[in-house]
């Protein structure tokens, strides 16, 4: 279960000397995929890459599997009628229940509401007062259809600070989920559609609302496509560069921990940001255990056990806060699927709180 061991099983698996079986297919499946092992390996293996290839080749093994794949490769790809289709069947869940059965089910366990509208539903182009330049937002799809007031702060934010947005026509799903299936083609699919929207934009930067999305279309899709985004950034990594932000607030009393997204810090390095942002607006940060919470994607519907142990673990460790700030959508699903006395917010919403009243020429 060790990514060591992870590899050598692949290695094996290979080489011819281990045939497909249950047990291996569970070893491949299981890893979180968090990134964390790769920074450890010392000889720089990446184990992420690995397992992606196992997963490639093993997707056809597990038959109990492919209902899933087939469900999340069609969702994805017609992820607006998949929308519309969820929303009406939880219209109708009182009289048809259809959300105490899998695979809907796992959305209720998780405390999932669906807005009445998409974020993308909306005009995509959204002007500044003054524009001094234009931000393009990769808004990722639990932003889109679950969490669209998340990319509302982030668009209102950029206005006050005098740039135009764009949430450009034709965004697809990033391709993480598809690669955490073993679907590679479909993942390419998705890239080769999204590079074809993102690069033809003018642009200072592509802000995505969530790390996993980021760190995909900038540096994942060099391996899928041989390119990536390379403007491509984090929220906390455009204010912190782009944008610093100057308060001079009253200090809080509000105890707050900054939960850190596993690919923020082990694939786009970014852990300073987004506590420097918080301190800055007069928060009392107080430092927590880092580590993961727990939902890793389709981890969550495949192995809810181990994902519910890691996340009680996250839960015991922020047990001091008042409040939970984090960079991602998925993070705040899975943290407020157990946290139920306290908010756990987005840092796009808290720095929103702040521009709202301030000017900015």
């Amino acid at each position: 279960m060790s990514a060591r061991g992870r590899v050598i099983l692949l290695e094996k698996f290979y080489e011819g000397e281990l045939e497909p079986s249950i047990k291996l297919d569970d070893r491949i499946f299981s890893c979180i995929l968090c990134g964390a092992c790769n920074r450890l390996c010392p000889l720089g293996i990446n184990v992420t890459d690995a397992i992606y290839e196992g997963r490639k080749n093993l997707k056809e093994f597990n038959k109990k599997r492919k209902l899933l794949n087939f469900s999340v490769r069609l969702g994805l790809k017609k992820a607006q009628k998949t929308f519309k289709a969820l929303k009406f069947l939880e219209s109708i869940n009182e009289m048809l229940p259809v959300f105490s059965i899998r695979p809907f089910k796992a959305i209720k366990e998780m405390d999932i509401s669906f807005p009445s509208s998409a974020l993308r539903d909306d005009m995509s182009i959204f002007k500044a007062a003054k524009s001094k330049g234009r931000i393009a937002v990769f808004t990722g799809c639990s932003i889109n259809f679950i969490y669209p007031g998340i990319g509302r702060s982030l668009i209102d934010s950029l206005n006050a600070m005098n740039y135009d947005v764009i949430l450009p026509k034709g965004e697809v799903c990033c391709g993480a989920p598809l690669m955490g299936l073993g679907l590679k083609d479909d993942a390419v699919e998705m890239a080769e559609k999204n590079m074809t929207v993102f690069k033809r934009l003018n642009v200072e930067a592509v802000i995505g609302t969530c790390p996993t999305c980021v760190h995909f279309i900038k540096n994942e899709y060099r391996n899928l496509v041989g390119d990536g985004i390379a403007n491509a950034m984090e929220i906390s990594q455009f204010f912190s560069k782009f944008q610093p932000l100057a308060f001079s607030p009253q200090p809080s009393a509000l105890k707050i921990i900054y939960h850190d997204p596993c690919h923020s810090i082990y694939s786009l390095n970014v852990s300073a940001e987004p506590r420097q942002i918080l301190k800055s607006m007069g928060f009392n940060l107080i430092d927590s255990e880092r580590g993961c919470c727990g939902f890793g994607g389709t981890f969550r519907l495949l192995y809810q056990e181990l994902s519910e142990g890691i996340l009680e673990k996250r839960i015991e460790d922020y047990k001091k806060a008042d409040m939970i700030v984090t960079s991602c959508p998925n993070c705040i699903l899975q943290l407020r699927s157990k946290i139920k006395d306290r908010p756990v917010k987005h840092i796009a919403e808290i720095i929103n709180e702040f521009t709202r009243h301030k000017s900015y020429n």
